[in-house]
Parts: structure tokens; C-alpha cells; sequence
């Protein structure tokens, strides 16, 4: 493992896809800025309280060494970039492509290109299984947009997911998504993010959004179906794919 310096400044699905970036590079210490993100739904992150709940998550990963709240650290590996290929669709390929980009990496290269798009690259983690429940849930709040959940939904509904299923996410996510679609679905607490992703190594499908829930599913290689807002994530990407968090994998769905 080398000992090179990086960092990430949240979101939570951000530092999961800067991840692949690390491991690609070799590996070093992560070092977490609070406070860095101005303006916009994300301002102050990331928080002390963020940090504390990212960082077993973290520490788990077999290609870091150190992690720690950014202060006066020499940084080898500059990620700023990727805002300004992100904003205002300049880029318009994954979070992995925009954050190789920014580092200056040809994402044409073959082998950069497959450890981009298909190869997992988080560290596999021992999982929790929920006795009976085999499909982890998540739905953001961004994804209410027009009110109308999309039919896949229904079917997913209808072939007994509240049955089969467990919710991941935070309390109101939980009750908004049964508020919608008229069901109960047991809730799975978690006390940080490393547990999260022991649920999510645990269950057999990932049915979500996008968020740090679908980017661990992809990061782990596991099985997954994405929902895409229709009011923008359907812009084409140069893959022929669906907005930021389109992987070309044969297990994951996009509707």
C-alpha cells in the first residue's frame, strides 16, 4: 500500500465513489474536511456528527491507512476539480469518471476504464442479514419531485416487498415512503455507516435511488435496481447510460 494523502469534504456518497479513485491509486490515508461544503442542501457538511458516523466506514477499507479530520495535512491527490466538471452538466459520465477527470487520469484507458465502471472496489465487510428480509430499501426525499413514484415501484409493491424487504435510511425517509405507498416495511436502524454497509452486504438486492446506499451497493458489487428522476437523470450520458451513477453492470437495473 503506498502512503499517499487524500481527502473528502461529503458528501457521504461522494466519499464512497472518491473510494474507487483511492484504490485505484494505491491506497493511503483519508483525511475528512468539515465544514467545506457552502450553499446549497449539503451547507456545513461535513459535520463532527458526519464524521463520527463515516468513519468506521472508513477504517474498514483495506487500502487506507489513517483516517482523520483534515487540519494542516499535505494532500497528494487534488479532487477539487470535480465540482467544477460536475456543475452545470459539463460532465455528464459517473461520479468515478468525473473524480478520475479531475485528477488529470484518461479514463479511455482499458485498465483505468474497467476499474472505473465494473470492478467493486470497497472492501468486503461481514454481513448482517435481517431474519426473513432479503431487499434492502432506500427512497430519498428528492425523489417526491413531481409526486408520482415510478410504476416499477407498484409492481415492486405488489410481488410483496414490504414483506420481503427492510428500510435503510433516516425516519422520515422511513414514513414518507410508507406514507406513499399505503404499507408497512420494518425499519433497520443503523449507528453509523460501516453497519449500514454490513446490511447492505447481508441482503440479496438493493432497490433505491441515487444515494450512499446505491453507491455502496455498486462500490461492493452487489445487486442492484436504481430509480432515475425523469426531470434530469435521463440526459444522456457518452456511455448511453442514466446520470452520475450509471454503472455499465450486468446486475444493476435502472427504471
Amino acid at each position: 500500500m503506498q502512503n499517499s494523502n487524500f481527502y473528502t469534504i461529503g458528501t457521504f456518497g461522494d466519499t464512497v465513489y472518491t473510494l474507487c479513485l483511492v484504490k485505484l491509486l494505491g491506497g493511503g490515508n483519508m483525511y475528512v474536511k468539515l465544514g467545506a461544503i457552502q450553499g446549497g442542501p449539503h451547507h456545513g457538511r461535513y459535520t463532527l456528527k458526519d464524521y463520527e458516523f463515516l468513519e468506521p466506514f472508513l477504517k474498514a477499507q483495506s487500502y487506507i491507512n489513517e483516517v482523520a479530520i483534515m487540519e494542516n495535512q499535505k494532500i497528494d491527490y487534488d479532487f477539487s476539480k470535480h465540482g467544477q466538471l460536475h456543475i452545470n452538466e459539463q460532465w455528464q459520465g459517473n461520479q468515478t469518471e468525473c473524480y478520475a477527470m479531475a485528477i488529470g487520469l484518461d479514463i479511455h484507458d482499458p485498465k483505468i476504464k474497467s476499474q472505473l465502471l465494473y470492478e467493486p472496489w470497497l472492501t468486503p465487510v461481514k454481513p448482517i442479514k435481517t431474519p426473513g428480509k432479503f431487499i434492502a430499501v432506500h427512497r430519498a426525499e428528492r425523489y417526491h419531485y413531481n409526486g408520482v413514484p415510478s410504476e416499477e415501484w407498484k409492481d415492486f409493491i405488489d410481488q410483496n416487498l414490504s414483506e420481503n424487504g427492510f428500510f435503510l435510511g433516516t425516519e422520515k425517509e422511513h414514513f414518507d415512503f410508507e406514507n406513499m405507498f399505503k404499507i408497512k416495511i420494518h425499519h433497520q436502524k443503523v449507528e453509523d455507516l460501516l453497519e449500514m454497509t454490513r446490511y447492505i452486504q447481508g441482503c440479496e438486492l438493493l432497490i433505491g435511488n441515487q444515494s450512499v446506499h446505491n453507491a455502496i451497493a455498486i462500490g461492493l458489487g452487489k445487486s442492484y435496481w436504481c430509480e432515475i428522476r425523469k426531470d434530469y437523470e435521463r440526459t444522456a450520458t457518452p456511455h448511453g447510460g442514466y446520470g452520475d451513477n450509471w454503472f455499465p453492470r450486468i446486475n444493476g437495473v435502472y427504471f
